[in-house]
């Protein structure tokens, strides 16, 4: 499943969460109980991988 969601590396910032990115990647594990979902992307110097909350993203397929 495809999935967008918005990068950002603080939620203290509004300076740096409105000009944040969004980003399109695979999600490659969901917690069992829907704690938190990993979402894998396709960065300039290889794959990574990051954690998110569900609702901080948005299933796009």
């Amino acid at each position: 499943m495809t999935s967008k969601v918005k990068l950002t590396h603080s939620n203290k910032s509004r300076e740096r969460t409105s000009s944040a990115k969004v980003r399109e990647g695979k999600v490659v594990y969901q917690h069992p109980k829907g704690y938190f979902v990993v979402i894998e992307f396709q960065g300039a110097g290889g794959k990574f991988r990051e954690a998110f909350y569900p609702e901080q993203i948005e299933k796009v397929g």
